[in-house]
C-alpha cells in the first residue's frame, strides 16, 4: 500500500549529511468521526505502522530538549509524538498504539478539563500514566487563546491571567502528579512576543505551536512547530511532511509573534544558505491572503524574499505564513519555514 509514498523519503536518502532536523506529530483525539481533529483508529494505526516499518526514530521529548539546549546527539530525521487536550481516546486507543511499537509520547493536559469532562482523563488516568512513563505536559490552565482574553482586562489583571495560565497550570500539574512539568503546548497555537517571554521566565524549557514544519538546531525552543494530524490527513500527506526538511530563514517582518496594528504592505524573510535551495522554486501560503501557495520572489544572491500583500486583503486576527523552497542538491526534497504574526491593535492591557 505504501510503495507509492516511499519514493518521497527514499530520493531523501541521497540528500548530502547536514544537522539532524525533527519532525513533531501533533494529534488530539482518536475515533471521533464528528471532529475535524479526531484521527481514524485504522489510519492512526497505519501511520504509527508505517514508521516502524521504515524505522524511523521516534525520541522523546526530553531528548529534543536536550539536542536544543546541549546538542546531545540525535538520529536524523526523528519524530516526536505530542497529543493536546488529554482526551479519554489518548489513554484508551493511542497509548496501546504507541506500547505495542515502543514509542514515547507526550500528552499536553490543561488542569481545567482533568476529571470535569465524560471525554476528558482523570487525574487518576493521569497518575497511573505517568508512573508507566508518559511524559505529562501543560497545555495552560483552562485553554485559552493566550495573546486574547475572553474580557477586557486592564494591564495588570491580563499579567495576573497569563501567570495563572502559565505558571498556574505548571504548579498544580506537577503537584497531582509530583514529577517536573517544563514544557507547555500554546492553546490553539497562540502566541506573541509577550506570551513568549513570559513562558520563559516562569521555567518552562520548551514551548510549542501549531505552525507547520520541523525542526532543526537553530530553532527556538519556545517556538517549535509541529505538523497538525487531522481527520482529513491522507497517508500520503502523513509521509510526505516526514520528507521535508527545515528552511532557515531571519529578518522576518513582521517577526515571529509581532502584533501590528495594519496589515502589512510587504511580508519579508531572508533564507539563509541560499545556495542550498533553487530560488526560483519559492512559494508562499499566508492563510488570509488565499488558499493557494504562491510564487515567493526570492533574489538568489542575498535570499531576500519579498512578497507583495494584496490591497484587497482586509480581516485582522492571526496570520500563518508558510515559504517553501526545493532543495538544489536534490529537488525531491522540500524546504519549509512557517511562523506567524498578528494584525490587532494593541488593546488596553498591553
Amino acid at each position: 500500500m505504501w510503495v507509492a509514498f516511499l519514493a518521497i523519503l527514499a530520493g531523501c536518502a541521497r540528500v548530502p549529511p547536514e544537522p539532524p532536523s525533527v519532525t513533531i506529530l501533533c494529534y488530539h483525539n482518536f475515533g471521533d468521526k464528528k471532529r475535524a481533529y479526531s484521527v481514524p483508529v485504522d489510519r492512526f494505526k497505519e501511520e504509527m505502522r508505517f514508521l516502524s516499518v521504515q524505522k524511523i526514530p521516534v525520541i522523546p521529548l526530553r531528548a529534543l530538549e536536550d539536542y536544543l539546549y546541549k546538542k546531545s546527539p540525535l538520529p536524523d530525521r526523528s519524530v516526536v509524538i505530542t497529543i493536546d487536550d488529554g482526551y479519554q481516546s489518548a489513554k484508551g486507543i493511542a497509548w496501546p498504539v504507541f506500547r505495542r511499537y515502543g514509542y514515547p509520547f507526550t500528552l499536553f493536559v490543561y488542569p481545567h478539563a482533568v476529571g470535569r469532562y465524560s471525554s476528558a482523563l482523570t487525574w487518576d488516568d493521569l497518575r497511573l500514566m505517568a508512573r508507566q512513563g508518559v511524559d505529562i505536559q501543560s497545555h495552560s490552565m483552562t485553554h485559552p487563546l493566550l495573546t486574547h482574553p475572553g474580557k477586557p482586562m486592564n494591564r495588570k489583571d491580563y499579567h495576573a491571567w497569563i501567570e495563572e495560565e502559565l505558571a498556574g497550570s505548571k504548579r498544580r500539574i506537577e503537584m497531582e502528579l509530583q514529577q517536573p512539568v517544563t514544557s507547555i503546548a500554546y492553546p490553539y497555537g497562540g502566541y506573541d512576543q509577550y506570551i513568549v517571554e513570559r513562558t520563559r521566565a516562569v521555567g518552562y524549557r520548551s514551548a510549542f505551536t501549531c505552525d507547520d514544519g520541523d525542526v532543526a538546531g537553530f530553532t527556538d525552543p519556545y517556538r517549535l512547530n509541529r505538523r497538525l494530524v487531522f481527520r482529513q490527513t491522507s497517508l500520503k500527506a502523513f509521509v510526505t511532511s516526514l520528507s521535508e526538511r527545515p528552511l532557515p530563514v531571519t529578518a522576518l517582518s513582521p517577526a515571529d509573534g509581532e502584533r501590528v496594528k495594519d496589515i502589512p504592505i510587504k511580508i519579508r524573510a531572508r533564507i539563509l544558505n541560499v545556495g542550498n535551495i533553487l530560488p526560483e522554486s519559492a512559494q508562499i501560503l499566508v492563510d488570509k491572503v488565499g488558499r493557494h501557495w504562491m510564487p515567493a520572489p526570492v533574489d538568489p544572491k542575498t535570499g531576500e524574499m519579498t512578497f507583495d500583500v494584496p490591497p484587497s486583503v482586509t480581516r485582522r486576527g492571526y496570520y500563518f505564513v508558510s515559504l517553501t523552497a526545493k532543495d538544489r542538491a536534490n529537488p525531491t526534497l522540500l524546504r519549509e519555514a512557517s511562523w506567524l504574526f498578528i494584525v490587532r491593535k494593541n488593546i488596553s492591557k498591553k
